[in-house]
């Protein structure tokens, strides 16, 4: 493999690496604000839904922390004693393997981020090049994301369809504020702020590893004005030559 290759292909690593990086902390953000039930109750108390949701704040607020437990991974918040009838528990169930599938993958890149990540930085001991790809790496998800956060920023409701579409296999996410308390305590603002909240520290991690990558890029062990990460010794000056025979013979 000639050297030129393996440059190469250090650098696809190192920009897979980062973009792994970049995608455990929006899964991050997402669980994160997904589990929040003091972001729950903020959005509900201010969009007053205790008139409609049919149930006290103190049962709210209980209610809250229970489905901030049943997302984090404690199945028996909701499934010892449901609050909610037979259609909402299989869609909170739905919502329940999403938030493990979540945890799984997120678990699961982290390895490979770090091998990937170090390796091809290693590999690659390229300043300029560690910097392009800590600044074309973040693309991979800022792209879509934008695209999304666009859509919905114009089409809220068929954003939030469309979104339920492609992680749901079924309709139970369709509920009736009449008969169902699931919707009647999560309100359409809710889900709007949360997005923007997970937008926002979404874009704020890509951005302290973006400036991070940069930094450590310049950091990293050699010259300033040098290009490579590998430090090299600098010839010194030629040494003086006397003749002291001529010398002599004066």
């Amino acid at each position: 493999m000639t050297t030129g290759t393996r440059k190469n292909l250090a650098a696809a690593a190192l920009c897979l690496g980062l973009a792994a990086l970049h995608l455990i902390a929006v899964l991050t953000a997402v669980h994160i604000v997904g589990t929040d039930d003091a972001l729950y109750y903020r959005e509900q108390m201010a969009a007053d839904i205790l008139p409609e949701a049919g149930i006290s704040e103190a049962e709210l607020r209980e209610l809250d922390g229970r489905l901030a437990d049943y997302l984090s991974g404690d199945s028996a918040a909701l499934e010892s004693s449901p609050p909610f009838n037979d259609r909402e528990m299989p869609h909170m169930r739905d919502c329940f393997e999403l938030f493990q599938m979540l945890r799984r993958v997120r678990a699961r890149l982290i390895p490979w981020t770090i091998v990937l990540a170090l390796g091809g930085a290693w590999v690659l001991r390229d300043r300029r090049r560690a910097r392009l790809c800590g600044w074309l790496s973040p693309l991979v998800l800022l792209a879509p994301l934008g695209g999304f956060a666009l859509y919905a920023a114009l089409d809220f409701d068929g954003a939030f369809t469309l979104f339920h579409r492609m992680l749901f296999r079924n309709d139970l996410w369709l509920l009736d504020p009449a008969t169902d308390l699931l919707i009647r305590i999560c309100p359409e603002s809710m889900f709007m702020h949360m997005g923007v909240r997970i937008l926002a520290y979404s874009l704020g991690a890509m951005l302290a590893v973006t400036a991070a990558v940069a930094l450590l890029s310049c950091l990293w062990p050699g010259g300033r004005g040098e290009n490579t990460w590998k430090t090299t010794t600098r010839p010194g000056p030629a040494p003086r030559q006397y003749d002291f025979g001529k010398r002599a013979g004066r």
